[in-house]
């Protein structure tokens, strides 16, 4: 009796634990960088087969999203993501958006998924899952927004609307830094 009430608790923190993920609603602390940290240096493969470094977009805003096609959460925010990318592109701010798909197929998978997307802002390949161990993340999506100078400012574990209100004054008030 003792083990099966231990399981049901397991269970119920497991399925709270991946709700707050799934949501979007929790926000990373100890279980990777911190906010505050500069980003680790890291770069990959873009979808031409060039080699981005995250230090080529110091001096912009950088929202650094951790995605996969197979992820529902990412196909459910990629779309806010977008808008908001288009929405401040041209005023210093970028996206760079790191895939973690890997075997078989997988650039096939992603081009795919970028042009039913019309997804128009850096696509970096990542099929050994470098960018997880780098930033010590905990699961897809995972995304950073890095001010600047490459300091974290902001870190979500799930999908989130990215194209919110309060996500573009976050943005905005970056720009006045």
């Amino acid at each position: 009796m003792k083990i099966w009430k231990l399981a049901v608790g397991v269970i119920l923190v497991a399925g709270i634990v991946g709700a707050l993920l799934v949501s979007g609603s929790y926000e990373a602390g100890s279980s990777g960088i911190e906010v505050a940290e500069r980003v680790p240096e890291y770069s990959a493969m873009d979808m031409e087969g060039n080699e981005v470094a995250l230090a080529d977009y110091e001096g912009q805003v950088v929202l650094l999203n951790i995605w996969a096609t197979w992820c529902g959460p990412c196909r459910i925010e990629m779309p806010s993501i977008n808008a908001l990318h288009e929405r401040y592109k041209d005023r210093g701010f970028t996206v760079v958006a790191v895939s973690i798909d890997a075997g078989r197929g997988y650039r096939e998978k992603v081009d795919e998924f970028v042009s039913e997307h019309e997804l128009d802002f850096p696509i970096l390949l990542d099929p050994d899952g470098r960018i997880m161990r780098t930033i010590r993340a905990v699961g897809v999506p995972e995304t950073l927004v890095l001010d600047r100078e490459g300091k974290i400012v902001k870190r979500v574990v799930g999908a989130t609307n990215w194209d919110s209100r309060g996500n573009r004054a976050m943005i905005e008030q970056l720009f006045r830094m």
